[in-house]
């Protein structure tokens, strides 16, 4: 059974038409075809109709193989385009196969031109397919971008709703130790909406800019604390650190309760003081996270280790999920340096 295919023969000579159509019939193809020799009738059948393949003279007195390849990259077209000339060089060849030619035969070599056509359209079926494939890994992926927003945006709203209903009920309690537990657990719960809102904003959906996050939840707790940045100021100093959200909450909980406590207990209300906070990864695969303030400080035999704090203890729990270390020191102030690696996440 003859095998169906659409020629646009770009050819000025009749004869020379006629010979390659009878080739293709001889390779067992039923051709349609339309032979056209200007620009203006290629636009045209380009326009028109859908071919398989564009079988191009290279020299004509009014077009040239050169300009019918332009006129095919510009319709978007992936058509095979094969050169069939009497007149062509190999230099003048291998500029137009680098120009986007698939293949170029003499006119006296004819035979090459079934071989050529079915290997061209073995081809263009491998790239068409190729092409639908990765259009459909870019909607999948682009589904499930969107549900990753949705996921987001949700988690972070039901948050906000959780903080939102500590804070009703926190209007209901008249013990101040009370108050602050409600404040401690609902600051930590607005440290998580927090990663999930960055995330919902971000282009990358697996990770933050934790400079940004940072400064954010920074601000959100001297506002929860009613502290006056002007009588104690922050001092940042992070690089643009991209954390995924495994490392990134565990890391925002760590320093919501660090900023936390010397927001609460380092600096008397009518001193001054200032928080320091460094974050940077470094060359061996560690993240270095310090966090200092030149507050009072803890009681000489404070022992972090076996502290009863839930705030500290949490940050112990907190570090050991990120696989990392701390090292605590209270002298003229606090200082804390936590280390964890890159490479868990």
């Amino acid at each position: 059974m003859s095998i169906p295919l659409r020629v646009l023969l770009v050819e000025d000579s009749e004869d020379d038409a006629l010979l390659l159509l009878r080739e293709l019939q001889r390779g067992d193809y039923e051709v349609t075809f339309e032979r056209i020799d200007t620009p203006t009738a290629m636009k045209a059948a380009i326009a028109g109709q859908t071919w398989d393949i564009v079988i191009c003279d290279y020299s004509m007195p009014t077009f040239s193989a050169p300009a019918a390849l332009k006129q095919v990259k510009e319709s978007g077209l992936d058509l095979p385009f094969i050169i069939v000339s009497g007149t062509i060089g190999e230099d003048t060849a291998v500029a137009a196969m680098k120009a986007g030619a698939h293949d170029y035969i003499i006119k006296g070599n004819l035979a090459r031109l079934t071989p050529a056509v079915a290997r061209e359209l073995r081809e263009a079926l491998v790239r068409r397919e190729r092409k639908q494939a990765e259009e459909q890994i870019k909607a999948s992926l682009q589904e499930k971008e969107v549900l990753l927003k949705e996921i987001h945006h949700r988690v972070k709203n039901n948050l906000q709703i959780i903080s939102s209903l500590l804070n009703l009920q926190a209007d209901y309690l008249k013990d101040n130790q009370a108050l602050e537990v409600f404040k401690d657990s609902q600051n930590r719960i607005e440290s998580m909406a927090l990663i999930h809102e960055k995330l919902y904003q971000s282009q990358d959906l697996a990770r933050i800019n934790f400079a940004d996050y940072i400064q954010d939840l920074v601000t959100n707790l001297f506002y929860s604390y009613n502290v006056n940045s002007s009588d104690i100021t922050l001092k940042m100093n992070v690089e643009e650190v991209f954390l995924a959200i495994d490392a990134a909450i565990p890391c925002g909980l760590i320093i919501n309760e660090l900023i936390s406590n010397s927001l609460k207990y380092a600096f008397p209300q009518t001193e001054t003081g200032e928080i320091s906070i460094d974050f940077y990864f470094d060359e061996v695969n560690l993240y270095t996270l310090f966090i200092s303030d030149n507050g009072v400080g803890f009681a000489q035999d404070f022992d972090f280790q076996a502290t009863e704090s839930l705030g500290l203890r949490l940050v112990k729990g907190l570090i050991h999920q990120l696989q990392g270390n701390i090292d605590f020191i209270s002298n003229q102030g606090v200082e804390y340096k936590i280390i964890f690696p890159k490479k868990i996440f």
